[in-house]
């Protein structure tokens, strides 16, 4: 027979794991995100993509950034 889960109560050592390991996924999806709009600045300037094309690029990986941290926020704070 297996234990039940520990709760998570505030300030316990568990939910500050918790707190820490949500703050390096928010810093990972920042760093992520940063790496995407720069990755469609250098295409639209190389000529490779429209600024119309850029725009939609940017509009989508925000859209999937803000919907990875509230994902993020329900998992790891509830």
């Amino acid at each position: 027979m297996s234990n039940p889960p520990m709760p998570v109560t505030p300030g316990s050592s568990t939910d500050s794991g918790r707190v820490g390991r949500y703050n390096d996924l928010i810093a990972q999806a920042s760093d992520r995100l940063d790496q995407q709009l720069a990755n469609i600045r250098r295409d639209q300037d190389a000529g490779d993509i429209t600024v119309r094309e850029a725009a939609d690029e940017r509009i989508t990986v925000m859209t999937e950034h803000l919907n990875r941290l509230r994902l993020l926020r329900e998992e790891y704070l509830g």
